[in-house]
């Protein structure tokens, strides 16, 4: 899901530039909703940085493990899974999902870190691990095998989807500072460029010549990669 979410407001921005009036309030506007995005891009982050209200459903093919990787959210309300080949599409069973230090007998428990070292306390969430003394071991793998061809070997493998998690997605629950530095930074340095019609250049009595054309400004992309807020593009 992509994020909507924009990290900064219209008078945040309007203070760091010196404005005291609103006719311009619209492009302010549309320029913070363009950093917002601009930095979800660059940080790898689809769903964000601040996690949706309400909690909804995804979908993952099982790992197989005592452990699930998810996407990145703030809560996880409920996890169920398919528990038979022969389970309709609709058809998963509920798994208790704990609270830790607090429920017995959980049989699931949202983490984050190392799945051999979880962190169970720090957010954003990015997997779910067995319970040790829950009525489960392992997650189901879902791996579905088809023939692929007369040759032998040429089976095709592909994961289907046998758990299913319900959480708050998104990275956290306020936006973080950085990216709310970021997301004003960007979009006052946008329109200052545009008021000068978008030229890659001007000149200032003060500074000299100015040079505009960055797709994301260095010091931001240094800012957010400082703060750990960059998330590689590999695996989930």
């Amino acid at each position: 899901m992509t994020s909507t979410a924009i990290y900064a407001t219209t008078a945040e921005i309007r203070d760091r530039i010196d404005k005291t009036g609103t006719a311009d309030d619209a492009i302010l506007d549309a320029l913070l909703s363009a950093a917002s995005r601009a930095i979800d891009g660059y940080c790898n982050r689809p769903d964000g940085f601040v996690a949706l209200s309400t909690a909804t459903a995804r979908y993952y093919p099982g790992s197989g493990k005592s452990y699930q990787w998810i996407d990145e959210c703030v809560a996880v309300s409920a996890v169920a899974v398919k528990s038979s080949a022969s389970d309709e599409e609709n058809q998963y069973t509920a798994w208790t999902v704990g609270t830790i230090g607090t429920t017995t007998g959980a049989d699931v428990f949202p983490a984050t870190g190392d799945p051999e070292y979880p962190e169970f306390t720090r957010t954003p969430y990015t997997l779910l691990v067995m319970g040790a003394n829950g009525d489960y071991s392992i997650f189901p793998t879902g791996q579905f095998r088809t023939r692929g061809g007369f040759r032998p070997g040429s089976d095709s493998v592909r994961g289907v989807p046998v758990v299913k998690t319900t959480a708050k997605w998104g990275h956290s629950i306020i936006v973080p500072a950085n990216v709310k530095e970021a997301a004003i930074v960007q979009a006052s340095r946008w329109f200052k460029r545009g008021q000068s019609a978008w030229a890659d250049a001007t000149v200032n009595s003060d500074f000299g010549i100015l040079l505009y054309r960055k797709s994301l400004d260095p010091d931001l992309q240094a800012m957010l990669m400082e703060a750990r807020l960059v998330k590689p593009a590999i695996g989930r």
